[in-house]
């Protein structure tokens, strides 16, 4: 849920430059890469997830969904190709960097088998730098050979079930890119997010037989903009910003509801080093929005003005200890086709090295979705993650991972029931790499 959040917005900050190209070396395997692969990985997870649909309530007429425990198997692998590798003029051209990523994840369920799914993750990077300039693209495209049908739920709850939707059969496209110009005091810098959601899943009226099917409609977001940089250090500035946006919501074929909205979007804040051990980049300010589709308006009023909130903050602490943190907030239009959400997202993680083969961390995130009058839904989860690695080899790790979940509302159960579920997850995983 997380990773569908996170690409919405901007880069906050420039892209560090990729090292000068070495000779590659050989590997703990005896293989010596060529030179446009970059990286190549695989790795197989065994794992155990407590609740599989994310609910606490089972739908009258309709298999149960309600804590279905399932262990699970999941196989990846992945390869990144270096596309300047046979270009000569390769250390001193403006483009630093061109990599094309691949990777695959097929997992397996023991105890549901239409949760199958294989993820396959298509990644364009290209990052460059000359005297003043310089830009990067970032753009994964995601495919989910998944379920073309749906679960059927008793009460709609999206933090719970939003697992089982990345599941299903979809397309998720999303691109951040800017190009920036430095002066001794100042930068100047434009920027551009796209993010879209195409859900390739069957549609069906939820009533009659189909009485509690869930439905998922295609989204999207998209803004480009400037930014306006003053440097108080030469690592360390205030910045300005506008973007211009929209966001796209369809609907389903029973109903015509939607929310398509545009936006002005100012931003004031800051990015860069304060300190040496301390990286920290915060944008916020005010949304303009304005709906459309008044006939079918799925929220109050198609005039808004809404909070709009994104950062991050590394601290490296000693070489062994790092503390990450980062918080969205922001409106986007429901995955259900029916209101629009304002979605909180925050990050908090910890990471200590033992040693250079162990390493730990502990995380603690909370998502919450406030949705938009009429609807009445204040919905909110709760997850603490911990990894623990241990590098056998330089090429060959195992990670054991624990995840709780809990989710729940702030409003009453009367208003806002079955909203209330648990969740845990429990693996171990095998990587190799080269």
């Amino acid at each position: 849920m997380a990773h569908a959040g996170h690409a919405q917005g901007a880069a906050l900050a420039p892209a560090p430059t990729a090292p000068a190209e070495t000779a590659p070396a050989a590997d703990a395997w005896g293989v010596t890469p060529p030179g446009w692969l970059s990286a190549a990985s695989l790795s197989v997870q065994e794992g155990y997830d407590s609740n599989l649909y994310g609910v606490s309530n089972n739908p009258a007429g309709h298999p149960a969904v309600a804590n279905i425990s399932s262990m699970f198997t999941t196989l990846s692998a992945g390869v990144t190709f270096n596309l300047l590798a046979a270009s000569e003029a390769h250390g001193g051209s403006f483009l630093k960097t061109l990599t094309f990523a691949y990777s695959a994840d097929y997992t397996q369920y023991r105890a549901a088998a239409r949760e199958d799914n294989l993820r396959n993750t298509f990644m364009l990077e290209a990052v460059g730098n000359a005297g003043p300039w310089s830009f990067s693209i970032d753009n994964p495209l995601l495919y989910v050979d998944g379920s073309r049908e749906d679960q059927f739920f008793n009460f709609y709850n999206n933090l719970g079930y939003g697992d089982v939707r990345e599941r299903r059969n979809q397309v998720q496209e999303r691109n951040a890119s800017f190009l920036r110009y430095d002066a001794a005091e100042w930068f100047i810098r434009t920027v551009d997010s796209v993010t879209y959601f195409n859900l390739l899943i069957d549609e069906h009226n939820p009533t009659g037989a189909y009485k509690g099917y869930a439905n998922w409609v295609n989204r999207g977001n998209a803004n480009a903009g400037l930014d306006l940089g003053y440097k108080l250090t030469p690592d360390f500035a205030l910045v300005a910003g506008w973007r211009l946006g929209s966001q796209t919501q369809a609907h389903t074929y029973y109903s015509l509801v939607g929310n398509d909205n545009t936006y002005n979007r100012a931003l004031f804040g800051f990015e860069g080093r304060p300190r040496s051990w301390l990286q920290a980049q915060l944008l916020a300010g005010p949304d303009f929005r304005r709906y459309g589709n008044a006939a079918h308006l799925g929220i109050t009023g198609d005039r808004h003005t809404w909070f709009y909130l994104q950062g991050q903050l590394t601290a490296t602490f000693t070489p062994a200890d790092t503390l990450s943190a980062s918080e969205k907030v922001w409106h986007f239009v429901s995955s259900a086709g029916v209101s629009s959400i304002q979605e909180t997202l925050e990050n908090l993680t910890y990471k200590h090295d033992f040693s250079k083969r162990l390493s730990a961390s502990l995380g603690l995130r909370e998502l919450g979705h406030r949705y938009d009058a009429p609807t009445v839904r204040n919905d909110w989860t709760t997850s603490v993650p911990a990894d623990v690695t241990y590098a056998l080899t330089r090429d060959l790790s195992v990670s054991a991972d624990y995840s709780a979940t809990s989710g729940h509302s702030h409003l009453p159960v009367a208003v806002s029931p079955g909203q209330s579920f648990e969740t845990n997850t429990l693996s171990l995983s095998v990587r190799a790499s080269l």
